[in-house]
């Protein structure tokens, strides 16, 4: 996007995995889609929850930015079930959303979110985190303790 600087870290050889974004909004995926290439991120898209669950067991991804509200279920419970997966477990989660409401920020966290965003989101603040999240390696799990 315009005015955006920010570069995400290169990764090892061999060590790239994509950034999953599970969004069933055509036009939320483009943009949040859009601005992570631009930086130079590998990124895979899923509009439900089935498809998210798919793409994840085929490659797991370094992060995954996920919407809420899905049309085959809430993405808040997709991520209490990843953070039971083994496999899942240590991927960090964004949720990106346009609910915005304090309980809906602490039900994110509890159910396994390392971020919270809400949409319309600015590029900076969804680089800023995706930046701080792969580079961190590991979901904040202080935060759900």
């Amino acid at each position: 996007m315009p005015g955006t600087t920010t570069r995400p870290s290169a990764a090892p050889a061999g060590q790239v995995r994509p950034v999953l974004v599970v969004e069933d909004n055509v036009d939320a995926q483009f943009i949040t889609t859009s601005v992570l290439k631009h930086v130079g991120y590998e990124v895979v898209h899923a509009g439900t929850l089935a498809e998210a669950e798919q793409l994840a067991r085929s490659r797991t991804p370094s992060i995954v930015v996920l919407d809420c509200r899905l049309p085959d279920g809430d993405g808040l419970e997709l991520a209490q079930r990843w953070r039971k997966d083994p496999s899942m477990r240590a991927v960090p989660i964004i949720v990106l959303t346009a609910f915005s409401a304090r309980q809906d920020v602490e039900a994110a966290l509890l159910a396994g979110a390392d971020a919270f965003l809400v949409k319309p989101a600015s590029s900076e603040a969804l680089l800023a985190q995706v930046a701080r999240l792969v580079g961190a390696g590991r979901p904040s799990h202080g935060l759900r303790a």
